[in-house]
């Protein structure tokens, strides 16, 4: 079958679905659907870009009889009504936002949705073409997407024990960032056991991240691609960051990931991958889900102390 595949617009959510993704092109033609921003990430992928919804409309509207199926995995009405546009046989979503009628299997959300990982929601919009069981949450990134991690690695002279990888920031508002004196904090206590730190970041970051300096720090912050920085973070000590985009990535190909949870539902959201240890502690106003603390104190990611995750780092050393 020829599959049309509407991935989220958050890149945590679309990394959670690249595994169902990857399970889906194994018997199957798919094309995916994604912002242009995230384009690199289906490398794989025949993909359809678009910059906003007028470009997303016209581009469907060329693509009637061209594709046997097309899973939505956003629940907004506009990723429905392309679908819709498209006019593919089968049309599969969550039944949601009084879109109903544009799709032909509308999936029901679970009412405890919140209460289990992301990706079992997920899985429900591709139980027709497989059993979730058959899915490995594992990528491995091909070599022809590290050639310039590679030489980054080697400039800096950087090997898996000599340093670890951070992402200080997030798209979703700061609520969710650990925050710069806590890195910072950190950093210092790595510098004393000779443990060098690389700073990764978009380059909507650059500024934010010139916070950090010191000789033991290398900033690479709106250096790297997205898959640079994966690779990086997978040939380091560890890869420590919040519920960012770059968190899940770096987890799901490999990275030893400690990822520092606060206002998001850590049974909803958190990092899958093979060596992954989220922490987290559970307050009276946690999980709040907001961009910005309330009460601009940020308590409960700062409960989770530098020495603490120092500490988990320098456990196998």
């Amino acid at each position: 079958m020829k599959i049309i595949v509407r991935m989220p617009n958050w890149l945590g959510d679309a990394v959670f679905n690249l595994p169902f993704l990857m399970k889906l092109s194994e018997k199957h033609e798919v094309t995916v659907v994604t912002k242009e921003s995230l384009k690199e990430l289906y490398f794989k992928f025949n993909t359809i870009t678009f910059r906003n919804k007028e470009e997303l409309y016209k581009k469907h509207l060329k693509l009637r009889g061209k594709y046997d199926a097309y899973i939505v995995t956003p629940v907004s009405f506009s990723s429905a009504l392309a679908a819709y546009l498209a006019r593919t046989r089968v049309r599969i979503g969550f039944s949601f936002d009084m879109r109903d009628s544009l799709l032909t299997k509308k999936i029901p959300i679970p009412k405890e949705w919140k209460q289990r990982h992301t990706t079992e929601t997920y899985a429900l919009l591709y139980s027709e073409f497989f059993s979730p069981s058959e899915v490995e949450f594992y990528m491995e990134i091909p070599k022809e997407l590290c050639t310039k991690a590679t030489k980054i690695l080697e400039e800096y002279n950087l090997n898996r024990k000599t340093f670890i990888a951070i992402a200080p920031f997030t798209q979703f508002g700061t609520a969710k960032e650990w925050g710069e004196e806590n890195y910072l904090n950190l950093v210092n206590l790595l510098s004393s056991i000779g443990i060098r730190t690389v700073i990764l970041g978009t380059k909507s970051e650059i500024q934010r991240a010139s916070y950090f300096k010191g000789n033991s720090i290398i900033n690479l912050a709106g250096k790297t691609s997205l898959w640079d920085a994966a690779c990086i973070a997978t040939h380091s000590l560890a890869f420590v960051g919040g519920d960012s985009g770059l968190t899940h990535l770096a987890a799901l190909c490999g990275a030893r990931t400690i990822a520092i949870f606060g206002p998001t539902p850590v049974e909803w959201t958190k990092p899958i991958g093979k060596t992954v240890e989220t922490l987290y502690t559970k307050l009276p106003c946690t999980p709040c889900e907001k961009r910005e603390c309330p009460k601009g104190i940020k308590a409960c990611m700062n409960s989770v102390k530098p020495q603490e995750v120092f500490e988990i780092i320098r456990g196998p050393l």
